[in-house]
């Protein structure tokens, strides 16, 4: 039977409940806003499945990739109105609709009406933008991973993306690998807390007397460097900040709102669980300049022989240079190692619990966000990286 001794055990992956054949286990969310397993143990038989599919318990047997150190690349689409509507450079898109032309169908995060985050299955082009851009909060898998095996066994071509952890829980609950499934994890930060976010659009929902209807964390119109913040409501109000100026992004940003097993994340590492990884090629600018005109650009990481197969045969609708691997993702990035807590983690959580407004709570990351301001830090830091 799971049991959660440590919250950093626990990456809330949803596999040990995929695989429950009692579906006696539930995902409760504690009081930090962050869901783990409960089972219901007069359901339980001790079949110990969700021991054996969690992605922590066996993180040695789950599968990773090799070869990376050849099969990294900087990269972008060629098309443009995908490219400004993605956060980085488009390549999900693009592998994406390689599967759907294939009749596969694919499977990502995406809102639901009340901005919280699902994982959802699509099979046709048109939905595809549910999945497009970044999405800064955890997403339910749910029985996401069920309905991908079922897909799987009859046949069906599949593109599953998520986190790592997700992947890895994915690849822990099929227990076997598939020729026809293509993993695609994006890299991360972290996972903040639902609450914190929940708190967050409950706060902007009453400033602007309105119903939130569109949110995106990763809007391009200054640029994809310094990207904003934009929220559209219902009676056409809309507001664009900075992500520096953000509140919510300045908790996420500042470590204070994160899941504890972000903390000591086992999955960021460059030998990845999934074919492909994903994510911005920051520093680009002065690692490969060419590659960069401010509108995005990926790096692109091909783990296995199908990671390499698929970006292959979408070349042709690529701008795509090899790169090093430790110049295109250095050592130092927090998707290759765990972030630290902040020092007023607990407080924060305290005052989230007490009734405080986000942009209150903000405060308690402020010296995150002191001059010179993170933007700057953000380039130093690259240049640093580039020189070194």
């Amino acid at each position: 039977m799971i049991s959660i001794n440590k919250k950093d055990n626990c990456c809330g992956c949803y596999a040990c409940v995929n695989v429950c054949p009692k579906d006696c286990i539930s995902m409760e969310e504690d009081s930090e806003g962050f869901n783990y397993p409960c089972v219901d143990k007069s359901k339980c038989v001790d079949c110990t499945l969700c021991e054996k599919v969690c992605p922590i318990i066996n993180k040695d047997k789950v599968a990773q990739g090799s070869n990376e150190e050849d099969n990294t690349y900087v990269a972008y689409t060629k098309n443009a109105t995908v490219r400004k509507n993605s956060s980085s450079g488009g390549m999900f898109t693009e592998l994406a609709e390689s599967v759907l032309k294939n009749n596969g169908v694919v499977f990502g995060c995406a809102f639901d009406d009340d901005f919280n985050a699902h994982h959802i299955m699509v099979n046709n082009s048109s939905d595809l933008e549910k999945l497009r851009g970044s999405k800064y909060i955890q997403s339910h898998i749910e029985n996401t991973y069920e309905e991908a095996e079922r897909l799987l066994k009859n046949g069906q071509l599949v593109l599953f993306s998520g986190v790592a952890c997700q992947i890895a829980g994915l690849n822990s609950y099929l227990r076997k690998d598939y020729n026809n499934l293509i993993t695609v994890d994006v890299l991360c930060h972290g996972v903040p807390s639902g609450k914190a976010w929940r708190k967050y659009i409950d706060d902007n929902q009453k400033r602007h007397n309105a119903k939130l209807n569109k949110y995106y964390f990763r809007n391009k119109d200054n640029g994809w460097k310094v990207f904003t913040v934009k929220q559209m409501y219902m009676d056409n109000q809309g507001e664009s900040s900075p992500f520096n100026k953000d509140s919510f992004m300045q908790l996420f940003l500042g470590e204070v709102c994160l899941r504890p097993s972000c903390h000591n994340c086992r999955f960021k590492d460059i030998r990845r669980p999934s074919d492909i990884t994903l994510g911005d090629c920051w520093g680009v600018q002065n690692y490969m300049p060419e590659m960069d005109d401010d509108k995005g650009t990926s790096v692109v990481i091909a783990h296995t022989k199908k990671g390499v197969n698929i970006l292959n045969s979408v070349k042709n609708n690529l701008v795509i240079k090899k790169a090093k691997l430790d110049r295109a993702l250095p050592p130092t990035a927090d998707s290759r190692k765990s972030v630290l807590p902040h020092k007023n983690r607990e407080i924060f959580f305290k005052q989230l619990n007490e009734g405080k407004s986000v942009d209150e709570l903000a405060i308690l990351v402020k010296d995150r966000f002191k001059k010179p301001n993170i933007i700057k830090r953000i380039k130093r830091k690259a240049k640093k990286i580039i020189k070194g």
